[in-house]
């Protein structure tokens, strides 16, 4: 069963390109459920992520509980590894008011260049208007949890389903906040460019061929409104499987996957 499903988390956001306007609000917790209204994808009502059922023959974004990717690593800094993402399913999101829900997805990377285990907890979260947000992030060390992450309004993710016609672009400007684990606070406002760049893209990947990726490409803003460099990343996503490749600060290609229904 499909349901509208928005997350009252708090009032306010700010929404940049795409029309809408607010404040930033502050605190620890996570921010609002994400930018919200039209923002030029295809709508089919958003998900209760409560409901561990839902049609995912579509989706650019699968978040269906057992749903697991494997990737192929490539990394400048950490060498070349893979990582293991697996989707457990809706929790409660710490931090925010009760009730809050959101869809936890972790991966784990065995960094064999450094000899560290790095997990990530991410609450992730489909809404109507066909973007996919993260509402908070938890960063593990070898099994200690290192920093914490928090967006006003929660950051966006990806895309859940393909523009309709291109071009398409979406801007939006967080408020983002990340609690060290010694309990330092680091606070920043980033500003962030989301561009369809191609449809029925063909990209072949460890895992198979696939012919009809949306190629999406995440730009990094300046003050000034320029992209910084190094900051670009660009994606391959497909339909009923969610991203099979991913170059810029890092390559990520698929080696296999197993999408719940």
């Amino acid at each position: 069963m499909r349901l509208r499903w928005v997350v009252a988390l708090a009032a306010g956001w700010l929404l940049v390109g795409c029309g809408g306007g607010g404040s930033l609000p502050g605190g620890d917790g996570p921010g609002p459920s994400g930018p919200g209204g039209d923002v030029g994808l295809p709508g089919e009502g958003g998900k209760n992520p409560n409901d561990n059922n839902p049609d995912e023959s579509k989706t650019l974004w699968p978040l269906t509980t057992g749903s697991t990717w494997v990737y192929d690593i490539q990394d400048p800094v950490h060498g070349n590894f893979q990582k293991h993402v697996t989707v457990q399913g809706p929790r409660e999101v710490p931090g925010a008011p009760a009730g809050t829900t959101g869809v936890l997805v972790h991966s784990r990377q065995d960094r064999v260049a450094t000899g560290i285990l790095y997990e990530e907890y991410s609450w992730q979260l489909e809404q109507s208007n066909g973007l996919v947000v993260r509402l908070r992030e938890e960063d593990h060390r070898d099994g200690v949890q290192v920093r914490t992450t928090t967006w006003a309004p929660a950051t966006v993710k990806s895309l859940a389903r393909a523009p309709a016609a291109l071009p398409w672009s979406f801007t939006s400007a967080v408020q983002e906040l990340t609690v060290m684990g010694d309990g330092s606070k680091e606070d920043s406002d980033p500003t962030y460019t989301w561009r369809v760049q191609e449809v029925g893209v063909t990209v072949q990947t460890r895992a198979g061929t696939f012919t009809n990726a949306i190629k999406v490409r995440r730009e990094k803003l300046t003050d000034a409104g320029e992209v910084k460099e190094g900051k670009e990343r660009t994606y391959w996503l497909v339909p009923g499987v969610g991203k099979v490749r991913e170059e810029g600060e890092r390559t990520e290609d698929l080696a296999s996957y197993d999408i719940k229904k």
